[in-house]
């Protein structure tokens, strides 16, 4: 299914014992609503492995090394049809201020590519410019600014949430663009409720057939949805959590060049999904 992509990812798996999170995510193969094409589906590997952690006083600034491997099964065109991948360095950097205040910085630069299309236009960078004002131990308000690529794009946008814990088992944040409400049952297991922008953003040497007469290129594949699903974690072993999750796709739309050189757009069905994953929680 992930062809040469996933010779890669496997050469790398050893390292997830080290890793923040590996997961696995596939959609349902379900129609397309509105625009080109039948059916449309998509399915991702994520790899992210932390390189260093540092904390001096009130700073805490730490580094990770992030890879994903996209693919689309997009029946009745010929657009992306490649592997795309992000492959990332996470930097945070977080600074506690007098008065219940905290600032927060994280900047994400990637290569977003097929592995064909290696240009300066394939780098793009995420970044969210937060801070936050505890009214108390547990409870604060978060605000900024953040460009994320999930939203299939890199076009800034406002964050807002919320974060409260109502009872000793129970957190939410809620806000925009992430909310999450998890309760922990014991030790062993917790669940959770989440709704997030789930897309991305690829640059791509598109393969144009004979009879094209366009001037090959390399074009954008812009993929947007939000992603609400249900979850639970398990104490797997000493550090290690196991984690799986299920729920629904929406406001899909996806973006990309076919092989005559011509850009198609498509709106998928609100289909289901599921996940799973391993996380290793470091002291």
């Amino acid at each position: 299914m992930w062809r040469t992509g996933s010779i890669l990812l496997l050469s790398i798996i050893s390292a997830a014992v080290q890793a923040e999170g590996l997961y696995w995510r596939n959609d349902v193969n379900g129609g397309v609503k509105s625009g080109a094409g039948t059916r449309f589906s998509s399915n991702e590997l994520s790899l992210t492995i932390p390189l260093e952690r540092k904390r001096n006083g009130s700073e805490d600034v730490s580094t990770a090394l992030n890879l994903d491997l996209t693919e689309f099964r997009w029946s009745g065109t010929t657009a992306a049809q490649n592997e795309y991948y992000w492959i990332s360095m996470p930097i945070s950097y977080r600074q506690r201020r007098s008065g219940g205040q905290e600032f927060y910085i994280r900047a994400e630069p990637g290569l977003m590519t097929d592995l064909n299309a290696l240009e300066g236009k394939n780098i793009g960078v995420n970044l969210e410019l937060s801070g936050r004002t505890y009214v108390s131990k547990s409870d604060f308000w978060q605000y900024g600014i953040i460009v994320d690529r999930e939203f299939g794009d890199f076009n800034p946008r406002p964050l807002v949430g919320y974060a409260t814990k109502p009872t000793a088992q129970t957190e939410m944040l809620l806000g925009f663009p992430k909310t999450l409400i998890q309760t922990r049952w014991s030790r062993e297991v917790s669940t959770y409720l989440s709704i997030r922008p789930a897309g991305g953003v690829w640059r791509e040497e598109v393969t144009l057939d004979a009879a094209s007469t366009v001037t090959p290129s390399v074009s954008d594949v812009k993929y947007t949805n939000w992603r609400m699903g249900v979850g639970g974690e398990f104490h797997w072993r000493e550090r290690f959590w196991l984690n799986g999750e299920i729920g629904q796709l929406r406001n899909r739309r996806i973006r990309a060049t076919d092989n005559t050189g011509v850009e198609v757009v498509a709106t998928p069905g609100q289909d289901a999904y599921w996940q799973i994953g391993i996380t290793a929680r470091m002291p």
